[in-house]
């Protein structure tokens, strides 16, 4: 490895030495001595297995004059993404900031950040603010990062410029995702781009937690042995899931205050779709996106009616209050949940649950791979069309791509994820499972210009317990495919 990336890394790592005075809970200082410790030993180990992190193709002589650029960003996720003030001691806060301190030195500029709130529930005003600028003409920003759903607006809006036709990017290059990169390549273009760069997609990588305590209670086997042998599925999860229930209030009744054998949100009900291997488009004869046969065929029918089942009995809790679901697991009363990967570091850090995490069960066994998704709050990154200079919006985009590649991730995944809110050994393990079988949906990606359909349709039957899903499919069918042409009209466009 360059030498110059195995000292900054070895840099970066030695400061989690220092969470336990600097970090966001105050302890008594025999729990500090102890986390330091920890912290120093995993640091050590981190060091000791850096792999070979690949270095990009930014000629050195690449020099910007001083220039001070704009990215407009989004506020609004649980974690830090773009930018900190200063270094505060949190391993992943400090690498963001050494990044940008990197790419400013290494490209002789300045980054300059403005972000509005754009989470959710306010991507209609984060992508009105950013198309008035664009639309203004007047090269405000030199790059756009939206949350996910945001930045695939744009791109349908033709807001944004190809990607494949500008130097200095590599799209072969780990830090971009061969799956996103394929998936929303139409045409040979290209609108939109998001990996290492974003924390995000890592943080929102949905995964399943479980109980440890809850599961050798009830003489659960060796979860993490099921999924090495590929036996980790949704029958399994079902079958292992009976007979937890237990009437905690005794009411008399199924209601949240109860334990059960697995709890999710509605809205992470999505990922039991496409972890089965299903999706919402596929490549047509001519080469370009359509919608699937799958999306509306009977696996689809079939996955929705084991899900409705599921749920239908006492051991399993669809909920529709996030706080409820997570003080679910929290409390220990319940042995499955699926949310993202974040939980560990923002939820179970500072309590006594032990947990471990696994992948998104199969749909059977005769599937080859596990498969996630990341819940939607990850960053597409854009150059705008009224962009100043694009050849130098592109040498940013893959400056901090790679060095996140090198710095930001490594901290997040294989120290902090991995060894610091890790509970057993076998965790790092499962890490690299659910972040290798990672996948993406362009149907899924562009579906606030369909109506929120691709996700809505099956989020919602499973939801109201309608089983009739080739039915109510094909009443939706023409008017998502009608949809979804014009958006591959939009892309293919000649500008």
């Amino acid at each position: 490895m360059n030498n110059r990336y195995t000292a900054a890394l070895a840099a970066l790592l030695l400061l989690t030495a220092s969470l336990a005075s600097c970090g966001d809970t105050a302890v008594q200082p025999t729990e500090t001595q102890a986390e330091t410790s920890a912290d120093t030993a995993a640091v050590t180990e981190a060091v000791d297995n850096t792999p070979e992190y690949e270095p990009d193709d930014l000629s050195e002589e690449l020099d910007f004059a001083g220039t001070t650029t704009h990215i407009f960003g989004w506020e609004g996720a649980a974690n830090v993404e773009f930018f900190v003030e200063e270094e505060d001691g949190d391993i992943v806060n400090d690498a963001i900031f050494m990044r940008n301190r990197t790419v400013e030195e290494r490209l002789n500029l300045a980054l300059t950040y403005t972000l509005i709130p754009g989470a959710n529930p306010d991507r209609a005003s984060w992508v009105k603010a950013v198309s008035q600028s664009i639309m203004a003409g007047d090269g405000a920003n030199d790059i756009v990062a939206g949350y996910s759903m945001c930045g695939a607006t744009l791109a349908n809006n033709r807001l944004l410029i190809d990607l494949m036709g500008l130097d200095h990017i590599n799209f072969e290059k780990p830090w971009w995702p061969a799956s996103l990169i394929k998936e929303a390549t139409c045409g040979g273009k290209l609108y939109f781009c998001s990996g290492d760069i974003s924390t995000n997609m890592i943080y929102y990588l949905y995964s399943i937690y479980f109980n440890k305590t809850l599961a050798q209670n009830y003489d659960v086997e060796n979860l993490y042995d099921l999924v090495r042998e590929g036996k980790w599925t949704l029958d399994k999860m079902i079958e292992i899931s009976s007979n937890l229930y237990s009437d905690l209030n005794g009411d008399g009744k199924k209601d949240p205050d109860d334990q059960f054998g697995y709890t999710t949100h509605s809205t992470w009900s999505d990922t039991f779709f496409f972890a089965s291997g299903l999706r919402t488009t596929e490549i047509g004869s001519e080469g370009l996106p359509v919608l699937s046969d799958e999306f509306g065929g009977e696996k689809t029918q079939d996955l929705l009616v084991r899900l409705i089942d599921m749920f239908n009995t006492n051991e399993m809790y669809l909920g529709s209050d996030y706080d409820i679901v997570r003080n679910q697991f929290l409390e220990g009363r319940a042995l499955f949940m699926t949310t993202e990967v974040y939980y560990a570091k923002n939820y179970l850090r500072d309590t006594q649950i032990e947990y471990g995490i696994l992948p998104v069960p199969k749909y059977d066994e005769a599937q080859e791979n596990y498969y996630t998704v990341s819940s939607f709050p990850y960053t597409l990154y854009g150059i705008p069309v009224d962009a100043k200079d694009p050849s130098m919006s592109a040498a940013i985009l893959e400056c901090l791509a790679s060095e996140s590649y090198r710095t930001v991730s490594p901290a997040l995944f294989e120290v902090a994820l991995k060894v610091k809110y890790a509970s057993d050994n076998d965790v790092s393990e499962m890490y690299d499972i659910i972040r290798e079988s990672n996948v993406f949906d362009i149907g899924r990606i562009f579906n606030d210009s369909m109506g929120s359909k691709t996700y809505s349709l099956f989020r919602s039957a499973l939801v109201d317990g309608n089983a009739n899903w080739i039915s109510n499919y094909e009443k939706n069918v023409k008017g998502m495919t009608k949809q979804f042409e014009k958006i591959v009209e939009n892309l293919i466009a000649e500008d």
